[in-house]
Protein backbone atom coordinates (compact mmCIF):
# COMPACT_ATOMS: atom_id res chain seq x y z
CA UNK A 1 0.00 0.00 0.00
CA UNK A 2 2.75 2.26 0.63
CA UNK A 3 5.09 1.89 -2.17
CA UNK A 4 1.53 2.11 -4.08
CA UNK A 5 0.73 5.77 -3.00
CA UNK A 6 4.42 6.20 -3.44
CA UNK A 7 4.64 5.36 -7.03
CA UNK A 8 1.30 7.15 -7.90
CA UNK A 9 3.09 10.15 -6.13
CA UNK A 10 6.17 9.98 -8.22
CA UNK A 11 3.65 9.87 -11.15
CA UNK A 12 1.69 12.55 -10.60
CA UNK A 13 5.15 14.73 -9.25
CA UNK A 14 6.51 13.66 -12.91
CA UNK A 15 3.21 15.21 -14.83
CA UNK A 16 3.28 18.12 -12.55
CA UNK A 17 7.25 18.74 -13.67
CA UNK A 18 6.81 18.44 -17.15
CA UNK A 19 3.71 20.53 -17.35
CA UNK A 20 6.17 23.11 -15.29
CA UNK A 21 4.00 23.57 -12.12
CA UNK A 22 6.91 21.94 -9.54
CA UNK A 23 5.54 20.36 -6.54
CA UNK A 24 7.87 21.00 -3.43
CA UNK A 25 7.94 17.65 -2.00
CA UNK A 26 7.09 14.38 -2.09
CA UNK A 27 3.47 14.63 -0.44
CA UNK A 28 1.64 11.20 0.00
CA UNK A 29 -2.07 12.21 -0.57
CA UNK A 30 -3.80 13.72 -3.03
CA UNK A 31 -5.70 16.64 -1.24
CA UNK A 32 -1.97 18.23 -0.31
CA UNK A 33 -1.24 18.06 -4.70
CA UNK A 34 -4.59 19.05 -5.08
CA UNK A 35 -4.35 22.12 -2.48
CA UNK A 36 -1.31 23.19 -3.87
CA UNK A 37 -2.27 23.34 -7.51
CA UNK A 38 -5.70 25.42 -5.57
CA UNK A 39 -2.89 27.80 -4.81
CA UNK A 40 -0.80 28.44 -8.01
CA UNK A 41 -4.48 29.00 -9.78
CA UNK A 42 -5.35 31.73 -6.99
CA UNK A 43 -1.95 32.96 -7.65
CA UNK A 44 -2.54 33.22 -11.76
CA UNK A 45 -5.93 34.43 -10.48
CA UNK A 46 -4.25 37.64 -8.42
CA UNK A 47 -2.16 37.95 -11.40
CA UNK A 48 -4.70 38.51 -13.77
CA UNK A 49 -6.78 40.62 -11.54
CA UNK A 50 -3.78 42.75 -10.81
CA UNK A 51 -3.25 43.55 -14.57
CA UNK A 52 -6.62 44.61 -14.70
CA UNK A 53 -6.39 46.72 -11.74
CA UNK A 54 -3.29 48.44 -12.57
CA UNK A 55 -4.24 49.04 -16.07
CA UNK A 56 -7.51 50.46 -15.50
CA UNK A 57 -6.08 52.85 -12.44
CA UNK A 58 -3.09 54.35 -14.62
CA UNK A 59 -5.61 54.56 -17.89
CA UNK A 60 -8.70 56.44 -16.63
CA UNK A 61 -8.38 60.14 -16.35
CA UNK A 62 -9.41 59.89 -12.56
CA UNK A 63 -8.94 57.05 -10.87
CA UNK A 64 -8.80 58.34 -7.15
CA UNK A 65 -12.19 59.92 -7.14
CA UNK A 66 -13.51 56.67 -5.97
CA UNK A 67 -11.58 57.41 -2.85
CA UNK A 68 -11.14 61.29 -2.51
CA UNK A 69 -14.36 61.22 -0.37
CA UNK A 70 -13.66 59.11 2.38
CA UNK A 71 -11.75 57.88 4.86
CA UNK A 72 -8.63 56.91 2.03
CA UNK A 73 -8.84 60.46 0.60
CA UNK A 74 -5.63 61.03 1.59
CA UNK A 75 -3.87 58.43 -1.08
CA UNK A 76 -4.45 61.96 -3.04
CA UNK A 77 -1.96 63.39 -1.28
CA UNK A 78 0.65 61.37 -1.87
CA UNK A 79 3.13 61.71 -4.04
CA UNK A 80 2.60 60.24 -7.83
CA UNK A 81 6.24 58.62 -8.42
CA UNK A 82 5.68 57.24 -4.92
CA UNK A 83 2.09 55.82 -6.01
CA UNK A 84 3.81 54.76 -9.20
CA UNK A 85 6.79 52.29 -7.32
CA UNK A 86 4.33 50.91 -4.87
CA UNK A 87 2.00 49.66 -7.47
CA UNK A 88 5.04 48.34 -9.84
CA UNK A 89 6.57 46.88 -6.95
CA UNK A 90 3.40 44.64 -5.52
CA UNK A 91 2.77 43.90 -9.33
CA UNK A 92 6.04 43.01 -10.27
CA UNK A 93 6.09 40.45 -6.76
CA UNK A 94 3.58 39.11 -7.36
CA UNK A 95 4.49 38.43 -11.27
CA UNK A 96 7.74 37.41 -10.70
CA UNK A 97 6.64 35.24 -8.13
CA UNK A 98 4.01 33.13 -9.78
CA UNK A 99 7.20 32.92 -12.41
CA UNK A 100 9.40 31.41 -9.61
CA UNK A 101 6.85 28.77 -8.76
CA UNK A 102 6.06 27.67 -12.16
CA UNK A 103 9.36 27.79 -13.42
CA UNK A 104 11.66 27.45 -10.63
CA UNK A 105 13.63 30.46 -11.58
CA UNK A 106 12.96 34.14 -13.21
CA UNK A 107 12.88 33.58 -16.51
CA UNK A 108 14.37 36.77 -18.22
CA UNK A 109 11.49 36.97 -20.13
CA UNK A 110 9.27 37.50 -17.51
CA UNK A 111 11.11 40.17 -16.11
CA UNK A 112 11.22 42.10 -20.14
CA UNK A 113 7.87 41.29 -19.82
CA UNK A 114 6.87 43.31 -16.35
CA UNK A 115 8.80 46.17 -17.78
CA UNK A 116 7.52 46.18 -21.34
CA UNK A 117 4.09 46.54 -19.30
CA UNK A 118 4.73 49.74 -17.20
CA UNK A 119 6.45 50.99 -20.11
CA UNK A 120 3.28 50.79 -22.33
CA UNK A 121 1.14 51.79 -19.63
CA UNK A 122 3.02 54.85 -19.34
CA UNK A 123 2.88 55.25 -22.58
CA UNK A 124 -0.70 54.79 -23.40
CA UNK A 125 -1.17 57.59 -21.16
CA UNK A 126 -0.83 60.37 -23.30
CA UNK A 127 -3.89 59.13 -25.02
CA UNK A 128 -6.21 59.18 -22.06
CA UNK A 129 -8.02 62.93 -21.40
CA UNK A 130 -6.39 64.54 -17.84
CA UNK A 131 -3.45 62.24 -17.80
CA UNK A 132 0.23 62.57 -19.55
CA UNK A 133 3.12 60.38 -20.44
CA UNK A 134 5.76 61.53 -17.91
CA UNK A 135 9.35 59.54 -17.87
CA UNK A 136 9.36 60.69 -14.25
CA UNK A 137 6.60 57.87 -13.60
CA UNK A 138 8.37 55.62 -15.78
CA UNK A 139 11.24 55.59 -13.87
CA UNK A 140 9.26 55.14 -10.70
CA UNK A 141 7.49 52.80 -12.60
CA UNK A 142 11.09 51.07 -13.29
CA UNK A 143 12.20 51.24 -9.85
CA UNK A 144 8.97 49.57 -8.82
CA UNK A 145 9.66 46.70 -10.75
CA UNK A 146 13.41 46.49 -9.48
CA UNK A 147 12.40 46.22 -6.03
CA UNK A 148 9.89 43.73 -6.56
CA UNK A 149 12.60 41.53 -8.16
CA UNK A 150 14.65 42.45 -5.16
CA UNK A 151 11.60 41.24 -2.87
CA UNK A 152 11.00 37.92 -4.63
CA UNK A 153 14.85 36.97 -4.50
CA UNK A 154 15.11 37.74 -0.99
CA UNK A 155 12.06 36.23 -0.07
CA UNK A 156 12.99 32.93 -2.21
CA UNK A 157 16.23 32.82 0.64
CA UNK A 158 13.61 31.92 2.88
CA UNK A 159 10.31 30.17 1.28
CA UNK A 160 10.75 25.94 1.35
CA UNK A 161 9.08 25.58 -1.57
CA UNK A 162 11.60 28.45 -3.73
CA UNK A 163 14.64 26.66 -2.41
CA UNK A 164 14.23 24.41 -5.78
CA UNK A 165 14.80 27.55 -7.70
CA UNK A 166 18.79 28.39 -6.63
CA UNK A 167 19.57 25.20 -8.08
CA UNK A 168 18.32 25.49 -10.87
CA UNK A 169 19.83 29.29 -11.58
CA UNK A 170 17.69 32.55 -12.77
CA UNK A 171 18.13 35.89 -12.74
Amino acid sequence: MVWDNFICTMALMDACCSARLWIPVVFRDEATVSSFRMWNVSHVLLCVCQVAVVSWGLLTPDPLAIVRDTSLGWVSNVSDMLKHALVFAVFSTTMLSLCLVAFGEIPPFALLAVLAFSFMIEGLQAFVPGRSCDPRDAVANVGGVLFGLAAVQILSLFRPAFRHSSSRGGL
